[in-house]
């Protein structure tokens, strides 16, 4: 496991910004004094967002908060997209996926997701036994968001000390937040895990992945697997990648030789961009990049991103991943001027890897 320091590009954030974002909401009581650290853990990273369906006013955020427990205060540093104002494109990172699957290419990611975090804001919070409540400035009023800290626990059920769960309780009155998932530990930012670290046998597992979110106006919520001992190390030791078969979506014209509609290959790829928590995750239909006149090409418009931001324990270990998919409607390489109704918009979690004794 290596220790990195994140360049980390900030500005202030906009308090109306968040308010167009979230909503006003009322007036509510704040801490000012000491508060004990959420599960005794002091930093935390967080993937929020706000979903409603039929809508194009959706929005969410992955963030990185700092709780201080000397006067109940967090600060907070995020990526934050919405489907009015704050739209974004797909961008190639530097990294290639290149011999860990079938199709060469460059990982791509929201090009937000490249920089930074762009905003700080600075907030107060309140414990009470197990309930965390977080209150972020809105103008004159607050913006409250609610938590459960739960435990996280070993393989024979005994509680694991280096790691504490968020689980979504709600917002206040008039935060228009629907939908997060939250990981904390008392391990710095700067550590991280690289892409080889993922390939290590304690790291090769699978992460159980949970998602709730809109796609094409319409709410969906779920669960799958981020099933790492299927990927392998791309040539550029920076990334990791893999291939399944499954009967495609709509939008595929063609197929590569020895595949079919019912028969096609996804590409998955994952890539850490900045030696810091983020990984881009990707993945798309091969199919969508074939062309019989001109062979197999990438993909440049509407495949899945997903920016992540790891998960790590007390202990430096790696645990999963929190984030969100940016898949912002496209009509060519280089925009996302598509119908906002054809977004797809979640927030994630995978794992977290389960510890033994």
């Amino acid at each position: 496991m290596r220790r990195r320091i994140a360049p980390i590009v900030c500005t202030m954030a906009l308090l109306g910004g968040m308010a167009a974002a979230g909503g006003a909401t009322a007036s509510a009581s704040v801490p000012l004094a000491a508060q004990p650290a959420p599960g005794g853990k002091t930093n935390f990273v967080v993937s929020l967002g706000g979903f409603r369906t039929n809508r194009t006013d959706n929005w969410l955020r992955i963030s990185q908060y700092t709780f201080n427990p000397d006067n109940g205060t967090v600060t907070a540093q995020w990526w934050r997209w919405n489907q009015g104002n704050m739209r974004d494109i797909r961008v190639d990172t530097p990294v290639a996926a290149a011999d860990c699957g079938p199709t060469q290419c460059y990982t791509r990611t929201p090009k937000r997701f490249m920089s930074g975090p762009s905003e700080t804001v600075s907030g107060t919070y309140e414990v009470d036994g197990s309930a965390l409540t977080v209150f972020w400035p809105s103008g004159s009023a607050k913006l409250e968001e609610r938590w459960t800290v739960n435990t996280v626990a070993r393989t024979d059920g005994s509680v694991d000390p280096s790691l504490v769960q968020l689980d979504w309780a709600g917002a206040g009155s008039g935060f228009t937040a629907t939908a997060g998932y939250g990981f904390g530990s008392n391990a710095p930012f700067s550590a991280s895990a690289s892409a080889s670290d993922l390939m290590l046998p304690e790291n090769k597992v699978n992460y159980s992945y949970r998602y709730s979110g809109i796609s094409k106006g319409q709410l969906g919520s779920g669960s799958s697997s981020m099933s790492l001992p299927v990927y392998k190390q791309c040539r550029d030791a920076r990334c990791i990648g893999t291939a399944t078969k499954t009967a495609a979506g709509a939008g595929c014209t063609y197929y590569p030789p020895g595949e079919s509609k019912e028969n096609t290959t996804i590409n998955f790829y994952l890539a850490s961009i900045a030696g810091d928590r983020r990984n881009a995750y990707e993945h798309w239909y091969r199919c969508l990049g074939y062309r019989p006149s001109t062979g197999q090409t990438c993909y440049k418009m509407n495949s899945h991103v997903k920016p992540l931001i790891q998960v790590i324990d007390d202990n430096g270990g790696f645990r999963g991943w929190v984030g969100a998919e940016t898949s912002f409607s496209s009509t060519a390489d280089g925009n996302s001027d598509g119908d906002p109704i054809g977004d797809t918009l979640s927030v994630v979690k995978a794992g977290p890897r389960v510890l033994s004794p």
